[in-house]
């Protein structure tokens, strides 16, 4: 049955049903399965029902006058008790929303937003609610809910821009699954509809669709946001995203004139962590990697006054981690990522972590590994609607092929990465396998195919190439020229003090000019390349080109002794990441959240990691981390 009440509730909406009780005889009626009504005066049942339910009511309210001091739980008490629309409680939730946000609670905060806006008596202070819910409820990565919050907002609503910003919260979730086809379309739609009604939001939209645009690869899709971004009016307040729009659909194209400009940018976002959060990703998307990671560390600095960073920013931080040679703490951002994105099903996101991490555990030198979650990112997306997942999974696949010595098939991965045409699958990710495409098609007699890809390539990029994209496709001609005609290619690729950047490149050249140089018999030159080159391979952890420079050196009269591995990278990928979730300043109970264990199983494991790291107190970890990715070896 549903009960019914035949005279207004209690003063607030607050102990209705008490009323009934206290006031000694007011009617109720009974509403059956059939729709029929009877009166509850006759009903036992009734009544005690209505008993047990003004019990509950007059709990909650005592809690919530014990709980003064605790604002929140006291909102939420007064919520419970409440059945009819009151102002006064619905402000506490807004109250206890903003708190929840800032602390980094947006679960929490999304379900205070919404009951405030159901206890709102206003329509148009629910609807308000009801999208801010819609919105915070983006970074739980629970698609259901912020389709059920936008819904319930086209039921409340004809208000163009509240309408609009549900739609723009509902497309930003759906990119991260796998059809990114639709959720383009929506954002589209969000943006077109914002052109036309002169809307704020046009830009929010295209800037979600361009990351729609950057995980598809769909050149179509970059037409339909230049032609709308041209008629955007020119807003200083709002330059970060105009750079984010232009990076993220055309990081060639835009390289040029964004390069200068994004230092100044960066600095005019100081202290505003989502602004700086889409510069880091600018940043790396035009191959500024040092940049990046600065504004990515400075981002996180501010998320952390607020509360734990929320989850699934997406995988750029990882990637620049990746390129600068802090290769654990790429795995322990895919390790975060791939967790949140697999219990909110958020596909796109998990495949986008699986071949993160894949690319390092081919890197260090365990390619079955790599394969297999290399082989999880493709099973978890269509390769036509996530063709940077694609692009980076065949890239993943092909290092771990070269980690074994197996170049037909590294040939053949790296080779998928273009069009029989040789235009790239995806407009970025593409170009980072030319200088291995180079390597792999020397060593299986391809190099006529691999030098017109490659120089097709160069022609396309043209003036929008970057100092890394730049120094990959030098490499790669060195490889492929006339033994006689490489060194100038080896020394371009060298010349620029950018290539420090991405040091685990920087060190694949030294080892290919160092081994060019030794079989030209100079080996006093090739020595200070190999050794460089090695000195680095070992500091990332790159065990199999630790074994091809050792026997590089070997073969230019150098002994070297067996590699000790630094006491942090012996760790497991779990002890890892608590390591750096500890290092960061997370307690046990937080820790255990992130990684769904127990604090006491956080517990257990730093206890059992302290003697292997040769520490013993816990604010000693930063220290160990800095130290390992640096390069200064900490010995077990």
């Amino acid at each position: 049955m549903r009960l019914r009440r035949r005279e207004p509730v209690g003063a607030h909406g607050r102990g209705g049903v008490g009323d009934v009780q206290e006031g000694g005889g007011a009617a109720v009626t009974a509403q059956t399965a059939d729709g029929s009504l009877r009166d509850g005066h006759d009903g036992f049942g009734v009544v005690a029902h209505l008993w047990r339910l003004s019990a509950g009511f007059r709990a909650h309210l005592a809690l919530a006058e014990l709980l003064r001091e605790e604002p929140d739980r006291r909102a939420w008490h007064l919520a419970a008790a409440t059945v009819r629309p009151d102002q006064e409680v619905s402000a506490a939730l807004q109250q206890t929303a903003d708190r929840a946000r800032r602390r980094g609670g947006f679960a929490a905060a999304a379900a205070a937003q919404e009951r405030a806006a159901e206890l709102s008596p206003r329509r148009e202070d629910r609807a308000r609610l009801l999208t801010e819910a819609a919105a915070t409820a983006v970074f739980t990565g629970q698609l259901g809910w912020v389709e059920h919050l936008s819904a319930e907002v086209r039921e409340c609503t004809d208000d163009q821009a509240l309408l609009g910003k549900a739609a723009l919260a509902t497309g930003r979730l759906m990119s991260l699954g796998p059809h990114h086809t639709a959720a383009f379309a929506l954002l589209m739609r969000v943006a077109n509809e914002g052109t036309d009604a002169g809307s704020p939001l046009v830009l929010d939209a295209l800037a979600a669709a361009a990351g729609v645009r950057y995980y598809s690869g769909e050149e179509s899709q970059q037409r339909q946001i230049q032609s709308l971004v041209s008629r955007v009016p020119d807003d200083a307040s709002r330059a970060a995203l105009h750079a984010w729009v232009r990076a993220v659909s055309d990081p060639s194209g835009a390289g040029a004139s964004l390069a200068p400009v994004l230092p100044g940018l960066i600095a005019e976002a100081e202290g505003d962590a989502q602004r700086l959060t889409a510069l880091a990703i600018v940043a790396w998307l035009l191959d500024q990697t040092t940049l990046a990671a600065r504004t990515f560390d400075e981002a996180f600095d501010q998320w952390r006054a607020h509360g734990p960073l929320p989850d699934g920013l997406g995988c750029a931080v990882g990637w620049t981690r990746l390129e600068q040679g802090r290769w654990a703490e790429a795995r322990s951002v895919a390790a975060d990522i791939a967790a949140t994105a697999s219990a909110a099903g958020l596909d796109h996101a998990e495949a986008c972590a699986q071949v993160l991490d894949a690319t390092v555990v081919g890197l260090l030198g365990d390619p079955a590994a790599a394969r297999r979650l290399a082989e999880r990112a493709l099973s978890l997306v269509d390769p036509l609607e996530s063709r940077s997942v694609a692009v980076s999974a065949c890239r993943a696949l092909g290092m771990a092929a070269v980690a074994e010595g197996d170049y037909d098939t590294a040939y053949t991965q790296f080779r998928s990465a273009f069009t029989d045409d040789g235009d790239p699958v995806h407009y970025h990710v593409s170009y980072t396998v030319l200088a291995e495409l180079a390597a792999a098609a020397v060593r299986r007699g391809q190099q006529e195919h691999a030098a017109e890809l490659l120089e097709r390539s160069a022609r396309r990029l043209g003036t929008g190439m970057s100092a890394r994209v730049s120094a990959l496709i030098e490499r790669g001609r060195a490889l492929l020229a006339d033994p006689e005609h490489a060194e100038p290619f080896f020394q371009a690729a060298l010349v620029q003090h950018a290539g420090e950047q991405w040091p685990f490149e920087r060190a694949q050249t030294r080892l290919d000019y160092g081994e060019w140089l030794r079989r030209r018999r100079r080996i006093a030159e090739a020595r200070p390349l190999l050794g460089a080159a090695l000195e680095t391979f070992q500091r990332l952890g790159a065990r199999p080109w630790i074994d091809r420079a050792q026997a590089e050196l070997r073969a230019a009269g150098i002994e070297v002794t067996a590699v000790v591995p630094s006491a942090f990278t012996e760790l497991s990928p779990q002890q890892q990441q608590i390591v750096h979730l500890a290092a960061r300043g997370l307690t046990n109970r937080e820790i255990g959240e992130k990684l769904f264990l127990s604090p006491r199983t956080v517990g257990s494991h730093l206890y059992r990691v302290f003697p292997k790291l040769g520490i013993t107190a816990r604010s000693q970890l930063r220290d160990v981390l800095e130290g390992t990715l640096s390069g200064t070896s900490v010995q077990s």
